[in-house]
């Protein structure tokens, strides 16, 4: 069953790839080793916090946090 953490990071991968953007050119943006890019991306290393605003930021992204309701459906929440 797929999380909402591994959604997440498939829509990650996805703008990277939009954007035209290797791992060592986002890493470099972000200002982390592209291994570590790759290990995220692989599922083998979470983000901190921190490191995840990073990476969203630096695809041009914002984070939204949403509630969801009794019948699956949800509600954006704003920050």
């Amino acid at each position: 069953m797929i999380n909402g953490y591994e959604i997440m990071v498939h829509q990650l991968i996805k703008r990277r790839h939009e954007l035209g953007l290797s791992q060592e050119a986002l890493s470099f943006d972000i200002g982390c080793a592209k291994s570590l890019i790759h290990k995220w991306e692989q599922y083998k290393r979470v983000p901190s916090g921190f490191m995840l605003g990073c990476w969203v930021e630096a695809l041009g992204l914002q984070i939204t946090v949403t509630e969801k309701s009794k019948e699956g459906e949800t509600e954006s929440l704003e920050v």
